[in-house]
C-alpha cells in the first residue's frame, strides 16, 4: 500500500447485531486535526464474509483515484454495495430536513383553512408546556402530553395541530453522527471527572447530563439504584401520589430489565474509569508532574491536554460506539413499518395514526416523556422534532374545536441582560406565526429573557402579533396587594418598567406600540397545572381571550392607505453603529479589549461554539449567539431608520393616523428581519466554514488567542464596518444590506428614492 495512506486502514469491530468495519475516511475532516472515524455495519454476523469485506475497503483507501464520488459507478460493478456505501455515503450524505419530513407526513394548516399558528415563546419553568396542556385538554395526571417538570422539559421543535379525525404523529430524529458527539461528550465528562479525583456521583451525573442538558443518557439507558441514605431527603410526598398508579399501562420496566441496564452502566463506567486511568498518566507525563500536584493556573494547560489525548485514545471510541449501539437497540420496540432509516440504517422519522386517543398518547409519550419509571425507554432524547394532529380540544371550551396550531420549543433560558439574543430558532418562527405568545411567570415578571423576547418581537416588526401571558398569578401575593386588581396593576407596573426601557432602546415610537397592549393583550393565569373548574374565571376569562385574539389574529390586514419614502443612501449610519455594537461585544466575549458590560468567555466555551459552527451545521452554542447577535443589531439600528421616512405619499400622516402609519412600517420591518437572517447567515457562517474549521483545531499553548484571533478576523470580513474597516468587503457588506432594505421597502409597498440599478449592483454573498 502507498506510504502516503498508510493511515486510512480499516479494521473490524463487534456490533449489537454484527460485524462492523471501522475506519478513518480520508475526505471527511473530523474535530482535533483528524480525519472522520467511521463505523458502519456489515450487516453479516459470518467473521469470514465481514473480513472479506474490510479487504475491499482496504483496497479503496489504499486508492486516491478511486474517492471520487464521479467512481462510485465504477466501484459497485468491482466492490460489495456494502463497503462502497461505507466509504461514499460520508461523501454524498443524506438529505438532513426535519421540517421538511414532518411537512410532508403532516403539513400546517394556515390561514386558508381558518387556522392561526400561535408560537409560545418564554423562559424554562414559565408554564409554557402547561398553557399547551390546557389548550390541547389533555388530562395533566393521566396523560401527561406533553411533558412537564422543573427543569429544561422541551428540548425539541413541537407542533400540534387541532382537528378532527383521527390522531397522527410524526417525530424527526437527530442525525447518528449529532447523537454520538452527544454521547462522546457525555463518556469525556465522565472521564475527565475520574481524572481529577471526583466522587462517581459526580462522574455518573456528567454522563447522564449533557453540560446544555438537551440530551440525558439515562432517559435512554435507564440508571442505577441508589440504596444509600442522606440526611437531606425530603420527608414529604410526591405531590401527586405514586407515579406508577397514574401510569399502570405505561410501567411495564420489569426488574429484570432494570437490573440488566444497571449493570450494562456499572459496565461503561468502568471501563470509562479505566480510560481515565490510561488519560491520568498521559497528561501527567505531558505536564512533567502528577494531576494532584496541579494548580489553578494549570488548569487550562491540562483540559487542553486531556482532549487531545482522549481523542486518541482507541478505548474512549469504542465506549462511545457500545453506547451509541445500546442507544439504537431502543428503536427495535418499536413497530419498524412506523421507522423510516437512513442510508445508514440511523431511523430519520416515525410516524403512527390511531383513532384511540389512549394507545395514542401511550405511544406518543415514548418520545417527548420525562417519567422517571421508564428511564431506559424512552427516546425523548433524540427527537429533534415532533408533529402531531388530532381531535383535541379545551375541556373548558364550548363548541367546536379551536383551528390551531400550537408551536412550542425550547425555553429560552435565563439570560444575564435584556440585551441578549433570542436564538434564531425561535426568531425564524416568528414569520411564519400569526401570534407571539410571550408566557411569563407573575411572580418574577419580565426579567432579562423576557426583556430580550420584547426587544427582539418590537425591532422585527411583530409588535401586532403579540400577546403576553402572565402565569402562576396564584403567587403574586403581598400585604399591599389586597384584590385581583391590585395585583394585575402590580403585575401590569412591571411590564411597564419593561416597556420604558425598551424604549429608551428601541426610541419612543416602539414604546408607544407595546403601551397599546394594555390592557387587552395582557392575560393572567392562575393553577393551570390542575383541571380548571368552573369557579376559577380569571384563567378561564384568559383562555378565552387567548383564543379571541387568535382569531383576529388571521382576519385580512386593512389596505395600506399610506406609503413611507426613504433614500437608502442615508442607511450607512445606522449600518455603521449596527456592526461597531456587534464587534464591541465580541470584542469583550473574546477577551481581546475591555468593554462594559460584556466579560471574556471562558476559551472552552469560545472553542465550543467553533466546533458547533464548524462541524454540527449550527449558528451557536448556549449563549454564544453570533448570527443572532448580528440580527439584533442591525435590526435594532434599521428600526430606527424605517422609522424617520424623507416623506409620506400620498401626504404626511396625521395623530389619528398612527395606528395605520406604524403598520405600515411594521411590514417592512417584518420583512427586513426575515431576509436578515439568510444574510447574516451567509455572511458569518457559510461562507467562512473552513475558517471555523482552522479555529476550533488550535491545539496546545497559545491556542486561546489565535482563536479568537480568527473569529475576529471573520466577523470582520463578514460584518465589517463601513469606513473604520476598508475594502472590498465592507463594500459588498454595504451594498448587501441597502439592496436587502430597498427590497423590503418596496415589496411592503413603500417607495426608495435615490437608487441608480445601473451603478448599483448586489454584492455576491
Amino acid at each position: 500500500m502507498n506510504n502516503t495512506n498508510k493511515n486510512y486502514r480499516a479494521s473490524l469491530s463487534k456490533g449489537r447485531s454484527g460485524w462492523c468495519v471501522i475506519f478513518r475516511h480520508p475526505l471527511l475532516d473530523a474535530p482535533g486535526n483528524q480525519k472522520r472515524r467511521v463505523r458502519r455495519g456489515l450487516g453479516t454476523r459470518d467473521e469470514a464474509d465481514a473480513q472479506k469485506l474490510v479487504d475491499q475497503l482496504n483496497e479503496i483507501l489504499a486508492s486516491p483515484d478511486l474517492w471520487s464520488p464521479s467512481q462510485r459507478q465504477k466501484l459497485e460493478t468491482k466492490y460489495d454495495r456494502r463497503i462502497v456505501a461505507a466509504f461514499m455515503d460520508g461523501v454524498e450524505p443524506d438529505r438532513y430536513d426535519p421540517w421538511g419530513d414532518r411537512e410532508r407526513e403532516i403539513p400546517l394548516p394556515g390561514v386558508e383553512e381558518g387556522y392561526a399558528k400561535v408560537q409560545a415563546v418564554g423562559t424554562t419553568g414559565s408554564g409554557k408546556t402547561t398553557l399547551v396542556r390546557q389548550i390541547l385538554g389533555t388530562d395533566p395526571t393521566s396523560e401527561r402530553f406533553p411533558s412537564t417538570s422543573a427543569a429544561k422539559t422541551t428540548v425539541c421543535d413541537i407542533e400540534v395541530v387541532l382537528a378532527e379525525g383521527s390522531y397522527k404523529a410524526c417525530v424527526s430524529f437527530l442525525p447518528r453522527d449529532q447523537v454520538r458527539q452527544f454521547v462522546a461528550d457525555c463518556v469525556a465528562a465522565c472521564a475527565f471527572t475520574f481524572v481529577e479525583g471526583g466522587p462517581e456521583s459526580e462522574a455518573l451525573r456528567r454522563l447522564f447530563e449533557h453540560p446544555e442538558q438537551k440530551f440525558r443518557l439515562n432517559y435512554l439507558l435507564g440508571h442505577i439504584e441508589d440504596t444509600t441514605t442522606s440526611d437531606d431527603s425530603d420527608d414529604g410526598s410526591n405531590d401527586d401520589g405514586s407515579l406508577e398508579d397514574h401510569h399502570p399501562s405505561e410501567c411495564k420496566m420489569t426488574a429484570e430489565e432494570r437490573q440488566q441496564m444497571a449493570n450494562a452502566l456499572r459496565g461503561y463506567l468502568n471501563d470509562i474509569r479505566a480510560v481515565a486511568a490510561r488519560l491520568a498518566d498521559a497528561v501527567a507525563k505531558g505536564l512533567g508532574q502528577p494531576i494532584s500536584a496541579l494548580t489553578a493556573s494549570d488548569k487550562d494547560a491540562f483540559e487542553e491536554l486531556a482532549e487531545a489525548e482522549l481523542l486518541k485514545d482507541e478505548g474512549y471510541h469504542e465506549i462511545v460506539d457500545r453506547i451509541v449501539d445500546d442507544i439504537e437497540s431502543r428503536f427495535e420496540s418499536l413497530n419498524q413499518t412506523q421507522l423510516q432509516k437512513g442510508r445508514d440504517g440511523w431511523p430519520t422519522i416515525w410516524t403512527m395514526e390511531s383513532t384511540d386517543r389512549a394507545e395514542f398518547i401511550h405511544s406518543a409519550n415514548r418520545f417527548s416523556s420525562n417519567y422517571a419509571p421508564l428511564f431506559g425507554k424512552l427516546l425523548t432524547p433524540l427527537v429533534q422534532g415532533f408533529r402531531v394532529r388530532g381531535p383535541f380540544k379545551p375541556t373548558w371550551h364550548e363548541g367546536p374545536s379551536p383551528r390551531l396550531v400550537l408551536m412550542d420549543g425550547q425555553g429560552i433560558g435565563h439570560t444575564a441582560d435584556s440585551t441578549s439574543s433570542v436564538s434564531t430558532s425561535i426568531t425564524k418562527r416568528f414569520k411564519l406565526a400569526d401570534l407571539v405568545l410571550l408566557v411569563d411567570n407573575a411572580a418574577q415578571p419580565l426579567q432579562a429573557a423576557s426583556c430580550a423576547v420584547l426587544n427582539s418581537v418590537v425591532a422585527s416588526g411583530n409588535t401586532q402579533k403579540l400577546l403576553v401571558c402572565f402565569t402562576h398569578f396564584d403567587e403574586v401575593r403581598g400585604d399591599n396587594l389586597l384584590d385581583t386588581r391590585a395585583r394585575k396593576n402590580h403585575v401590569t407596573g412591571s411590564f411597564d418598567n419593561a416597556v420604558r426601557a425598551i424604549g429608551k432602546t428601541l426610541g419612543r415610537e416602539a414604546e408607544t406600540s407595546l403601551k397599546r397592549l394594555v390592557p387587552e393583550r395582557l392575560l393572567f393565569l392562575s393553577s393551570i397545572q390542575h383541571e380548571l373548574k368552573p369557579e376559577n374565571k380569571l384563567s378561564r376569562n384568559a383562555f378565552t381571550g387567548l383564543l379571541g385574539a387568535a382569531e383576529k389574529s388571521i382576519l385580512p390586514p386593512e389596505p395600506d392607505e399610506f406609503q413611507p419614502v426613504y433614500d437608502v443612501a442615508n442607511l450607512i449610519i445606522a449600518i455603521q453603529r449596527a456592526t461597531h455594537e456587534f464587534h464591541e461585544k465580541w470584542m469583550g466575549l473574546l477577551g481581546m479589549g475591555t468593554v462594559a458590560g460584556f466579560v471574556a468567555e471562558h476559551w472552552t466555551r469560545i472553542k465550543a461554539l467553533t466546533r458547533r459552527i464548524a462541524y454540527f451545521d449550527s449558528d451557536e452554542y448556549d449563549n454564544l449567539k453570533p448570527v443572532a447577535d448580528l440580527i439584533q443589531t442591525l435590526q435594532k439600528h434599521i428600526s430606527f431608520y424605517l422609522a424617520v421616512p424623507l416623506k409620506w405619499e400620498p401626504f404626511e400622516p396625521r395623530q389619528e393616523h398612527e395606528e395605520k402609519r406604524q403598520r405600515a412600517l411594521d411590514t417592512i420591518r417584518q420583512k427586513v428581519f426575515g431576509m436578515l437572517h439568510d444574510l447574516s447567515t451567509e455572511r458569518l457562517i457559510r461562507k467562512h466554514i473552513s475558517e471555523w474549521v482552522v479555529a476550533y483545531d488550535y491545539r496546545n499553548t497559545g491556542s486561546t488567542k489565535l482563536r479568537a484571533k480568527d473569529i475576529r478576523a471573520i466577523y470582520e470580513s463578514g460584518a465589517p464596518v463601513p469606513a473604520e474597516m476598508p475594502g472590498k468587503d465592507a463594500n459588498v457588506f454595504m451594498l448587501d444590506v441597502r439592496v436587502l432594505v430597498k427590497d423590503a421597502v418596496t415589496e411592503s409597498g413603500g417607495k426608495v428614492v435615490g437608487w441608480d440599478a445601473k451603478t448599483e449592483t448586489k454584492g455576491e454573498n
